[in-house]
């Protein structure tokens, strides 16, 4: 049976995937048009900023070239561009020109994990952040990341985001 087949009997007639069959495969999912909304949490919980992304992927083998669009409420505009390669195994790398060095990850099932050190822009200023990221499959065009975030090893907050697919489904 095709990787395509076994994919597509792992998501039930309601679209819910099937905890113990389906395994997420980033080069797959982030191939095609998505989009993101999401928050920043303060480490007290308080939402400090919410955003939307429009999120395209364009897939070469085993690699993916992801671009992000990020529009803040207040009005910001960012963008961020990965070019994130499948090692086999589950092992994906990452790299983009705001993060230190290379993201590493490891797929177990439906969940991603990864960590990466990156230089952000706060208050005119670039920060060096570390971002702890878990990504889970939801369903079978949801992908809900959860990310933590600190600053020389203390809590700075949480973002949360909701990455789903378009009307322009996967080809």
């Amino acid at each position: 049976m095709s990787d395509s087949a076994q994919h597509s009997d792992a998501i039930d007639a309601t679209g819910a995937a099937d905890n113990d069959n389906v395994e997420l495969r980033l080069e797959e999912f982030f191939d095609g048009s998505l989009e993101a909304e999401g928050e920043f949490r303060d480490p007290f919980g308080r939402v400090r900023r919410t955003f939307n992304a429009k999120v395209t992927g364009k897939r070469t083998g085993d690699t993916i070239r992801v671009h992000e669009k990020f529009h803040y409420h207040d009005g910001e505009i960012d963008e961020r561009e990965w070019l994130i390669r499948a090692h086999g195994e589950g092992r994906y790398t990452g790299q983009a020109s705001d993060v230190i060095g290379i993201a590493e990850g490891t797929v177990e099932g439906r969940r991603l994990r990864w960590s990466y050190p990156i230089d952000l822009p706060i208050g005119g200023r670039a920060w060096r952040l570390k971002f702890e990221d878990e990504f889970e499959l939801s369903e079978a065009d949801a992908l809900i990341n959860t990310a933590s975030v600190t600053k020389f090893g203390l809590p700075v907050g949480t973002v949360r985001q909701t990455i789903s697919r378009t009307s322009q489904k996967r080809r």
